[in-house]
């Protein structure tokens, strides 16, 4: 598939509609990117070797919508992440930042009462996760499951734990989004195998790329790991999905483009996100 790159200011429009690429930081240093490769597909483009310290999570109190908590931090990009239960407000990935974990699924009662994923629960705790680490050498970055040891003589800054992880090897089952009896499938969770809007992560040499494909090109997991195969990254990781995926980016202009994807176009309040922010 084609990218469509025009690194100059183009009219960003609120809604999803098609863009045809913008280059967001105002200096002539670049730092990040936004582009559109396809109608419904949406790339911001993180150089991190020249928007050092740019990427961080965010944990919600209860739950808020991308855009706010955006405008609230002065973000330039953010983008949904982990999952949560949306009746209690509570959780269901793991997020640490600043080395701090700031939020933890086994609190979430209602998670870990739950006779029905009960035997599923080893698998769900230890889905993948984005990390930065610190390490001898300075800032890396890796998607790994959650028990995983950190690369060597590195340690977690921060993380989001989402999942399936994506690239290079397709988590579908090895972490509970399906599990199937014989050839007969007795568990799905997060829509795994239906076509709805997707959120992800990729990571391709200095670059982050944070991924948005809207209502209108709805994927299946595995179509979303064929796609993140596309875009050459070395490693990607399914984030939350489905009514979730949101994805805010502004402009040095003051122009904005905001995705949501819930049914009535509403932008759905979510747990956690991962915001990029000019250092």
């Amino acid at each position: 598939m084609k990218n469509i790159k025009i690194y100059l200011l183009s009219l960003i429009i609120v809604g999803g509609l098609f863009i045809s690429g913008a280059k967001i930081e105002s200096s002539n240093e670049k730092k990040i990117d936004f582009y559109s490769p396809a109608k419904g597909i949406y790339v911001v483009d993180v150089n991190t070797k020249t928007c050092k310290n740019c990427i961080t999570p965010y944990v919600s109190d209860s739950l808020e919508t991308v855009e706010r908590v955006a405008e609230k931090t002065n973000s330039v990009a953010a983008i949904n992440a982990g999952f949560f239960d949306p009746k209690n407000a509570k959780t269901t990935s793991y997020v640490i930042k600043n080395s701090k974990l700031e939020a933890d699924p086994t609190l979430n009662h209602a998670l870990m009462n739950n006779p029905g994923l009960k035997s599923y629960l080893p698998y769900i705790l230890n889905r993948s996760e984005f990390r930065i680490l610190d390490c001898m050498q300075g800032k890396t970055y890796e998607i790994a499951r959650h028990n995983d040891t950190p690369l060597s003589k590195c340690s977690i800054t921060d993380s989001i734990q989402a999942g399936p992880a994506l690239i290079p090897d397709f988590k579908l089952y090895d972490e509970a989004f399906v599990v199937k009896q014989g050839d007969k499938v007795i568990k799905e969770s997060a829509g795994a195998l239906g076509k709805y809007a997707r959120s992800a992560i990729g990571i391709k040499g200095d670059h982050i790329l944070l991924v948005a494909v809207s209502n209108e090109a709805p994927m299946t997991l595995q179509e979303l790991a064929d796609y993140m195969t596309s875009l050459n990254v070395d490693q990607a990781l399914a984030f939350d999905g489905g009514s979730s995926t949101s994805l805010y980016v502004k402009m040095p202009d003051k122009q904005k483009f905001v995705l949501t994807s819930a049914k009535d176009n509403s932008a759905r309040r979510v747990k956690s996100i991962l915001m990029v922010n000019l250092k």
